[in-house]
């Protein structure tokens, strides 16, 4: 049975995930920072494995190793969707990374640790799992990471659209050290309606659906790229 592990799994995008990939008949790790928030009908799913997992703490994540280890001995898909905006990072005082003269390192630093180096020490724990036959990595990007993004900003957020490019390199460095097997990329959701992101349009389940799709048509010039849902590359 194909298997993936999703992390920011309990609501939004990665929630979307998990509804998708159990229909396809995968089985789901389901990582969460707080698995008691999860929802429970779906938790109760004979495909889901709801795992506690925060990708800033290294112990958590080889505690999550371990936990997969347990059910199987490989993944097909890691997708690194769990991460954190201008707002979720700064408890609502947005400020701090957007604006220039309002800048706060700490929580700066936070945003990079959740958005762009916590993807890359799950890649690196979980390798071994990922060796075992044809498997994707996802990592969940953002149109902010582009210089050419499409939407307007009302501010620097200097944060989040610069993590999310930091994300978007480690992809693309990811390639000099991943095995043949390993397929990666950076990938923007869509105007995706979440909590972190109310004023979207786009369906969760639906942009799920779309980015799995990218590997079911899989072209080998994806390899560590920045694409779109749909399988175009974003500039």
């Amino acid at each position: 049975m194909k298997t993936a592990l999703v992390t920011g799994s309990n609501r939004g995008i990665g929630k979307g995930f998990v509804e998708y990939l159990i229909d396809q008949n995968i089985m789901v790790f389901a990582g969460a920072r707080n698995p008691k928030s999860f929802d429970k009908k779906l938790a109760s799913h004979l495909k889901v494995q709801v795992i506690p997992l925060d990708v800033s703490s290294d112990d958590l994540i080889k505690k999550a190793v371990d936990l997969v280890k347990e059910k199987t001995d490989h993944l097909n898909f890691l997708i690194n969707n769990g991460g954190l905006n201008k707002d979720s990072a700064t408890n609502g005082k947005k400020e701090k990374v957007s604006n220039l003269d309002s800048l706060n390192r700490e929580m700066l630093l936070k945003m990079f640790d959740v958005n762009a180096v916590g993807p890359m020490i799950m890649v690196k724990e979980f390798s071994d799992l990922l060796k075992k036959e044809i498997s994707f990595v996802i990592n969940i990007s953002s149109c902010r990471a582009s210089y050419n993004d499409e939407y307007g900003n009302s501010s620097g957020n200097y944060g989040y659209r610069a993590s999310k490019a930091a994300l978007n390199m480690m992809t693309f460095c990811s390639l000099h050290d991943l095995p043949k097997n390993v397929k990666v990329f950076a990938v923007h959701p869509g105007g995706v309606k979440t909590d972190m992101n109310p004023g979207g349009t786009d369906d969760p389940y639906e942009q799920a659906k779309k980015m799995i799709d990218i590997t079911k048509n899989w072209k080998e010039e994806f390899n560590g790229k920045f694409l779109r849902y749909n399988g175009v590359f974003y500039p």
